[in-house]
């Protein structure tokens, strides 16, 4: 179960070819990220001084657009993406190149069309490529050992099954190993200690072209977004 739920991270934990070669500047990183046409170019335009091409047509947006807002004393700077399509974890849409670009950021603004709000998408394709919004890393370790099989320690009472643990130990190629829970942990979080490739992002959306629909309509996208 462990290694069929880690296939797709482990196909795409890092971007084949040149990529986008994104230089990180000022003092934080912000990815704005999105379906294609969802408006992340205006909204990087407005926030920034770049001049992001703005179009009514998908993927009007084909390289990482970099622009600076200036805060304070503070320069921070924020990417417009080229959008990303179901499948990006897999390859799909030059998706791994963009993937790794979000991954060095220190923000993630999911940026959401109110028109065509479908938030799903986008987390299935950050959650399959090991990135974690708002949640911090699991209170918990693997450590390889040399002989005495898989011991399993934990400071709080587990749901998980002992030989259910040791088996997924065993599929990630430990025989002998020191597995310390200091908190509950779910299946996933027994994966993402295992894969160690995992990053945890802090993230918000931001709900675009809320002046094309009622009040009613605003109402339904407030709820699919609070319930995604």
């Amino acid at each position: 179960m462990a290694q069929l739920r880690e296939e797709v991270v482990i196909s795409s934990s890092g971007p084949k070819g040149s990529g986008y070669g994104v230089r990180k500047a000022g003092d934080a990183t912000v990815a704005l990220v999105g379906l294609p046409s969802v408006g992340k170019s205006t909204l990087l335009n407005c926030l920034t001084d770049a001049d992001s091409e703005i179009g009514s047509y998908a993927f009007t947006t084909l390289d990482v657009v970099p622009g600076v807002l200036k805060y304070r004393d503070a320069r921070i700077q924020i990417l417009d993406l080229p959008g990303l399509i179901e499948g990006a974890a897999r390859g799909a849409g030059r998706g791994k190149e963009v993937l790794s670009v979000i991954r060095s950021a220190d923000l993630i603004v999911h940026v959401i069309d109110a028109l065509e709000p479908a938030p799903h998408v986008i987390l299935k394709e950050l959650f399959d490529s090991g990135i974690r919004l708002n949640r911090r890393p699991p209170n918990g370790s693997v450590s390889k050992t040399g002989i005495g099989g898989i011991e399993v320690i934990s400071t709080v009472v587990q749901d998980l099954e002992e030989d259910a643990i040791k088996t997924v130990v065993r599929e990630y190629g430990l025989a002998n190993a020191q597995v310390v829970f200091r908190e509950k942990v779910t299946l996933d979080d027994l994966i993402d200690i295992l894969a160690a490739t995992r990053i945890y992002v802090p993230s918000f959306d931001v709900i675009t072209k809320v002046d094309m629909i009622n009040k009613t309509q605003l109402k339904s996208v407030r709820k699919i977004c609070t319930n995604k």
